[in-house]
């Protein structure tokens, strides 16, 4: 049986594909099942690809810029700027990380413990700034928002012992859970190191390993297909990478002008809160409004004046971010609009949650990246074709010309 204009293969092809999603419908909740648990075994190496990935920034800024100039003059030196990049990128961003942990695990502790026990007093002050809104809408518009029952429940609610004994059971027994709490700490920890073990062999022999799958995928794939992956990798990494990096240290930034900026001011829980502004301001437009409630919601309980001082401070310092600092380290690495990254925001928030609100964006943008070169090509081919038939539509037919002038032969001679 032949086909007029489909090759043979390209028919199989389609088939095997139509059935091989309809299988993947059919058995979806069997799949990610087993896929979670490749994930699970797995998990050190995804660590350790991770943080191999992300140190490659420092090694390469060591390895490239700082010792540039290493081994021109001596040799052996540079047999020595490989692994000594490598060694300053592990000490000083995992020296950075734990000093990070000592210092604000124990504060951090501590303004939680605090926060716990003035909770009844919050709970009391909270209960008379209702008290003074129902009342001034009463007095206002002579509406009472609720009645004597309502208000007597809210209060127990609020200031009851149960409500407080409850809270302070979460926030203090939430760490020692026995067995399961011990299990997931030391499995975590486990991975961890495993993945650092692997991110050094990877950050080690980068180039080799990645010759050796550039080699694999050039050899079992054909030429269209792994130029299309190459060029799609590099994509990923130009936007994908270069962002998410550049976000990690300006989210570490603002924390840093936040605490600094509200210690002296003398707000209080300041390390609680610029730890909570420097940790969603990775979540882009949301981020600020999401850090900023429940920190202004607090310091509302306890002083109403310092609440809209922070609410001042927090705008002032997103517009330094929005405008100086994230320009100056994001540069142009999305290049969408503001309009498309609130789509990519909003998108991604709806399918995966937090974690998709601060990925949605570079996602979108290596998509937004390859329909535009996409369209770009089209438009190029487009363009040619349309030129091609412009020049055959305006060309003489030969069977219509029946003599030359003379003229225009001495125009062609001249």
């Amino acid at each position: 049986m032949k086909f007029p204009d489909i090759k043979l293969k390209h028919v199989l092809l389609t088939i095997l594909f139509t059935v091989v999603i309809i299988f993947v419908f059919i058995y979806i909740s069997d799949i990610w099942q087993v896929l979670g648990s490749i994930g699970t075994v797995l998990l050190p190496v995804i660590y350790g690809i991770v943080i191999a990935y992300i140190l490659n920034y420092p090694y390469k800024l060591f390895a490239n810029h700082a010792f540039k100039n290493m081994g021109k003059k001596h040799k052996w030196l540079s047999k020595v700027k490989k692994p000594l990049s490598m060694v300053l990128a592990y000490v000083i961003v995992f020296g950075i990380v734990t000093y990070l942990i000592v210092i604000l695990v124990p504060e951090l502790s501590t303004s939680i413990k605090t926060l716990v026990d003035n909770i009844p007093s919050y709970s009391e002050r909270l209960l008379q700034w209702i008290d003074g809104a129902v009342d001034f809408i009463y007095e206002r518009f002579n509406y009472n928002l609720y009645d004597q029952e309502t208000y007597t429940q809210l209060a127990k609610l609020i200031t009851g012992s149960d409500t407080t004994t409850f809270i302070k059971d979460i926030a203090t027994n939430v760490l020692p859970q026995a067995m399961n709490t011990a299990i997931g700490i030391g499995t975590g920890l486990y991975n961890w190191i495993i993945g650092i073990i692997i991110s050094i062999y990877l950050l080690a022999g980068k180039a080799r390993l990645l010759a050796q799958l550039r080699r694999v995928i050039t050899a079992y794939t054909p030429r269209k297909f792994y130029l299309r992956f190459f060029k799609f990798a590099d994509i990923c990494n130009n936007k994908c990478g270069k962002y998410i990096i550049g976000k990690i240290i300006d989210s570490l930034i603002i924390g840093i002008i936040c605490y600094i900026g509200l210690m002296i001011f003398r707000f209080d829980y300041a390390l609680l809160i610029s730890v909570i502004v420097g940790v969603t301001n990775i979540i882009p437009f949301f981020g600020p409004i999401i850090g900023a409630i429940p920190c202004t919601f607090l310091l509302l309980i306890i002083d109403p004046k310092e609440a809209l001082f922070f609410l001042i401070f927090v705008i002032v310092l997103q517009q330094f971010d929005g405008n100086i600092l994230g320009p100056k380290i994001l540069g142009e690495t999305v290049g969408m609009s503001g309009f498309w990254i609130l789509v990519s925001v909003i998108v991604g928030g709806g399918l995966f949650g937090v974690v998709g609100m601060a990925l949605g964006v570079p996602v979108f943008a290596v998509i937004y990246t390859l329909i535009e070169e996409g369209v770009q090509v089209r438009e190029k081919r487009k363009a040619a074709k349309e030129k091609l038939q412009q020049i055959d539509d305006e060309s003489p037919d030969p069977a219509t010309i029946t003599e030359i002038p003379e003229n225009s032969v001495e125009e062609v001679k001249n």
